[in-house]
């Protein structure tokens, strides 16, 4: 199962073995042209259940939680960095 989140494609699928669903997602960036990174993250291993339905709804919000997380320090970041360069005085011109 994917789902589209937040410039990332969630794929949710879990792996099954010894009779359990293991819950893991994959990330990928949804556009090439975005300005996530290109990189795919894994994490795999979440949890295991007995019920297909319950290993891909964990994934799918361990996922959600990520790219949340991952998005407001992006944009604690940038204010930060927007602020800084607000609050610097102006240069003197040379004379």
């Amino acid at each position: 199962m994917e789902y589209e989140y937040g410039g990332w494609i969630i794929n949710a699928i879990p792996d099954f073995s010894l009779g359990k669903f293991f819950a893991h997602a994959r990330l990928t960036p949804s556009s090439p042209e975005s300005n996530v990174d290109t990189e795919m993250h894994i994490e795999r291993n979440l949890a295991w259940f007995d019920n297909e339905d319950e290993a891909i709804e964990v994934a799918r919000q361990w996922a959600i939680e990520w790219i949340d997380a991952r998005n407001d320090n992006l944009a604690s970041t940038e204010a930060d960095s927007s602020m800084w360069q607000d609050d610097m005085p102006a240069k003197a011109p040379a004379g």
